[in-house]
């Protein structure tokens, strides 16, 4: 026996003002979705309305009403005007149709992009967009990793948790005074023939801290001495390094 597809309209409009200036109304947003919907044969349950809530944040009543709904198996299609109407950020729109509508098997029609999952070319075109998300966010960390490279290439700090000794300030390195005694400490201990622990339990037995405020351990003192070329002011990211790059925390010791 056919079962007819439960269908529900969501709008969302910025400010009051929309409709005003040339934009889609809300109002006749839901006049168009409810139109397909009842050239479909589909049975219309319910609107879902954000009124003055912009499209940069999914964190609204209107959304987050229906997707409980969806989750709890409520709807079997969403009728909107425009893709951008669920976010203006292509990723969380994404995430919205993969993570929330898909997996609870509910489809998805726009209706300015011609876009209807319940067709074959429909859920291919899903496809797409999530082929495009994914080549985006691979470039913009091909372009981050390439930046810190070249930042490093040119003496400059690349970003990261900088070691206990110095700050990030301005692209480089500066030293951090009270930190910069640990480390110095650290190395002559170690230069005296200390163990880790050993170096670890001094510093603690003289109240030296992390720079999470946390008594030292072994594995800490380690990570101080295998900053070595840091703390004599050469800074290597990856391949690339530079010398004199910094102030220096150790000089000739």
């Amino acid at each position: 026996m056919y079962e007819m597809k439960r269908a529900c309209v969501y709008t969302r409009v910025s400010t009051d003002a929309q409709g005003e200036d040339g934009k889609v109304s809300l109002p006749e947003q839901e006049r168009m979705a409810k139109a397909c919907i009842e050239s479909k044969g589909w049975l219309y349950v319910k609107t879902y309305e954000d009124n003055g809530f912009t499209g940069r944040n999914t964190n609204r009543p209107g959304l987050q009403e229906m997707l409980a709904d969806v989750r709890s198996g409520e709807i079997d299609v969403i009728v909107i005007f425009k893709l951008d109407r669920l976010s203006r950020k292509q990723r969380d729109t994404l995430a919205i149709i993969e993570d929330d509508l898909l997996r609870n098997n509910v489809d998805l029609v726009s209706l300015n992009e011609t876009l209807d999952t319940t067709t074959p070319w429909g859920r291919a075109m899903i496809g797409i967009l999530s082929s495009f998300n994914q080549l985006e966010s691979e470039n913009i960390a091909l372009r981050t990793t390439v930046g810190r490279y070249a930042t490093a290439r040119n003496g400059g700090y690349a970003g990261g948790k900088p070691p206990l000794g110095y700050r990030p300030v301005n692209g480089t390195l500066e030293i951090v005074p009270e930190e910069a005694e640990i480390v110095r400490k650290v190395f002559a201990l170690r230069k005296e023939g200390k163990t880790l622990q050993g170096i670890a339990d001094e510093l603690n037995k003289a109240g030296y801290r992390s720079k999470s405020g946390k008594e030292f351990k072994h594995s800490a003192v380690q990570a101080i001495l295998s900053n070595e070329s840091t703390y004599r002011g050469n800074y290597k990211y990856g391949k690339e390094a530079s010398e004199n790059s910094h102030e220096a925390i150790l000089k000739g010791e």
